[in-house]
């Protein structure tokens, strides 16, 4: 583990970030350090985990304080056998909060070669019925580059979103799990293996809108 250094705080500074910080007891201190690599796990490649003496920390960046607050409710599950605290916070805040927990004692990154979620997805940690992992929320909106690798009328044809793409790999977000017949399309396509995600058929159409919207624009 690599300790947290000022070089790191200050690209931080730079970020719009928000700050979950979850404090337990001496009780629970072994127990948050071990379950800091289940975190790491559930949030994305680009978001940071610390953790401290009875402490452990979620950086996310380019994620608004609604969004940190839906990552904290989801580690009430992973945290279920420890007792603990928990503060949300974001923008000047959370930086504040994180310098001056920087200054009363030594933090340690948990490396990001753990399987991480990939950037621009906060994953929930369970599974549906079919397998596919869970895509809570999306902290922004895909980029304009990541939405021209796939067809507008290919997507709202069966539903689905790109929302994530790593080493040749593109991320599919669909409330039904394709076919294999639908996926060999888009692997045709996009000339990209495909990954799929599960989410709520209310983020697919928010995504659909507003990929659609940006055509007219």
């Amino acid at each position: 583990m690599e300790e947290l250094n000022d070089l790191h705080l200050a690209f931080i500074d730079n970020e719009q970030i928000a700050l979950v910080h979850v404090e337990g007891n001496w009780q629970s201190e072994g127990m948050l350090s071990h379950l800091a690599g289940r975190i790491r796990r559930n949030v994305r490649r680009s978001d940071m985990v610390l953790i401290g003496e009875m402490l452990c920390l979620v950086v996310l960046t380019e994620a608004s304080l609604e969004g940190a607050q839906v990552v904290a409710r989801r580690l009430h599950a992973l945290l279920a056998d420890v007792e603990y605290t928990i503060q949300v916070l974001s923008g000047a805040s959370a930086r504040s909060a994180l310098q001056t927990l920087h200054n009363a004692q030594p933090l340690y990154m948990i490396g990001s070669e753990i399987d991480a979620a990939p950037d621009g997805l906060l994953v929930s940690g369970q599974c549906a019925g079919d397998g596919l992992p869970y895509l809570a929320f999306l902290a922004s909106y895909p980029s304009h580059r990541l939405l021209h690798l796939v067809p507008y009328d290919l997507a709202r044809r069966y539903h689905c979103v790109p929302v994530g793409v790593e080493r040749g790999v593109l991320t599919l977000a669909t409330c039904q799990c394709l076919e294999q017949e639908a996926v060999s399309l888009f692997e045709e396509v996009t000339r990209k293996s495909i990954f799929q995600v599960r989410c709520e058929a209310s983020l697919v159409e928010d995504v659909l809108c507003y990929w659609q919207n940006l055509a007219t624009v």
